[in-house]
């Protein structure tokens, strides 16, 4: 756990001082605070710790467990039964953008917000694909996303009913 948490503040500064990654934390300070309880301080460590859950996730070492949860995620049960064990397609990535996605919602929320774990992406709050696609392309670099790409993953997230999880890390 000290190792990961070392790993986790070199990692940090060398992303904050980035320049894809400074472009994306310049760009979420300008955010206005909606009318809720979740501080600045709160969604700027929440997106750098899951961004960094992101770059550790390995996908080959991680299968969909008896829950449906993988990277991050849970899958609905029809988007499970209809599918043969073949994992989905970009799963680390796909749910970066729906946990960056769900925290910029929330942050800019008029209503109180006390539990999001285990909920499908929020109708209410702002729009932040565009947002959300920077964080994605500083994380990965070889990632191209842009907003309209963003927003069908979102779009697709919340037709299948595709849920927030806890992100597990691979031994």
């Amino acid at each position: 756990m000290i190792n990961i948490v070392k790993e986790f503040k070199v990692w940090r500064a060398h992303f904050c001082y980035s320049p894809n990654g400074k472009l994306a934390l310049d760009e979420m300070k300008k955010l206005s605070q909606g009318d809720n309880e979740l501080p600045y301080g709160n969604l700027e460590s929440s997106v750098l710790s899951t961004c960094f859950l992101a770059i550790k996730y390995l996908p080959e070492k991680d299968q969909v467990d008896s829950r449906r949860r993988i990277g991050g995620i849970q899958l609905s049960t029809s988007s499970v039964k209809g599918r043969s064990q073949r994992k989905p397609a970009n799963i680390g990535r796909n749910s970066l953008i729906i946990h960056l996605s769900t925290f910029l919602k929330f942050y800019t929320a008029n209503e109180a917000l006390f539990d999001w774990v285990g909920k499908k992406v929020p109708c209410f709050g702002q729009d932040c694909s565009d947002l959300v696609a920077k964080f994605v392309n500083a994380v990965y670099d070889d990632a191209s996303i842009s907003a309209n790409s963003v927003a069908r993953v979102i779009s697709k997230s919340q037709k299948e009913g595709t849920r927030l999880a806890h992100w597990k890390l691979q031994a």
